[in-house]
């Protein structure tokens, strides 16, 4: 009998060492098993964040293009002319001279840009800012050196089209500064005493298209020579109003204005009731307004008012 249960007990403790060594090759293949998912998960991770990297670089290698641009300077005018190719289309040129004033050109997505600025007088940096159709910036700055024996000089038309200011300087004196409108007689002026280094002065630009020719000597006798194309506006001429019916609704009528100089306010009084409509903003040239009339008769005057006070105004009946 003993030897019988010895047997059994042998049998069971076989069995259960079996068991128990199955259950730990099952444990040992699941962890194998896991280790392996775990590094086939992190080479994919891996491959896909180096797509995507890579994408990335290929995307911004391509999104902005390659400008060709150029900044130089005409000292013959005066200006610094800003010109060159720009791929994806140009949405707006910013610029500042010196840190100070930025001043803005829009554009209308052209691929071909050249622009005139005016350059100041002396020495200048020029910050330029291209953005493109993409919104993608693109800076450019340069350097402006005066030539110090030379006599310095600046034209500008005023913002009323009816004057030039001159600006001449020099590191010692001026001896004077002349100015000729097309074929006509030179002018000479002259610096104030005690002030020969610089001059400035406004001459009256004479209405339409004509060329200034400015030439500043200094003691030196050394020159410098600026001829600027002027269109320039008669400052006594009135503004021009109307009014018209609209054609395909005749209880409308539109009243406008136009000055070459700028507008200051468009106003109209029906049936004894006035109304302006005042310009926004500066040099405004052309102001419209539609009003909608109730059938009747109307009794209508149309007046325009510009920036130098000057007044035009027509009167006229209308029956709806």
């Amino acid at each position: 009998m003993n030897q019988i249960l010895a047997v059994e007990n042998k049998q069971k403790n076989e069995k259960n060492r079996k068991s128990k060594n199955k259950t730990a090759d099952i444990k040992k293949v699941i962890t194998v098993f896991c280790v392996i998912a775990i590094l086939f998960g992190i080479a994919i991770t891996g491959q896909g964040v180096y797509a995507i990297v890579n994408n990335f670089k290929s995307d911004s290698s391509t999104t902005v293009a390659e400008q060709n641009i150029s900044i130089d300077s005409d000292t013959n005018t005066g200006k610094v002319i800003i010109s060159g190719t720009v791929p994806d289309g140009v949405q707006k040129i910013t610029y500042n001279w010196n840190g100070e004033g930025e001043q803005t050109i829009t554009k209308n997505g052209e691929t071909q840009i050249n622009e005139e600025i005016d350059l100041p007088v002396g020495n200048n940096k020029l910050d330029v800012t291209i953005v493109d159709m993409k919104n993608n910036s693109t800076p450019y700055t340069k350097e402006f050196t005066a030539d110090s024996t030379l006599p310095q000089l600046a034209l500008s038309l005023g913002d009323d089209g009816t004057k030039i200011k001159i600006v001449a300087k020099d590191t010692v004196a001026l001896s004077y500064v002349t100015y000729q409108w097309d074929d006509e007689d030179v002018q000479t002026i002259y610096p104030e005493e005690g002030s020969e280094a610089q001059l400035e002065t406004e001459i009256e630009a004479p209405a339409g298209k004509h060329n200034l020719t400015v030439i500043a000597v200094n003691t030196s006798n050394k020159t410098t020579t600026k001829t600027q194309e002027v269109d320039g506006v008669d400052e006594g001429t009135k503004p021009s109003v109307k009014a018209a019916i609209e054609p395909a609704d005749r209880s409308k009528i539109i009243f406008s204005a136009s000055d070459q100089i700028g507008l200051k306010n468009l106003s109209f009084t029906i049936n004894g009731q006035k109304y302006v409509l005042p310009a926004e903003g500066d040099n405004k040239t052309e102001l419209q307004y539609t009003f909608e009339v109730k059938q009747g008769h109307y009794s209508i005057t149309v007046e325009a008012e510009n920036v130098n006070g000057q007044t035009e105004s027509q009167d006229f009946t209308y029956d709806y």
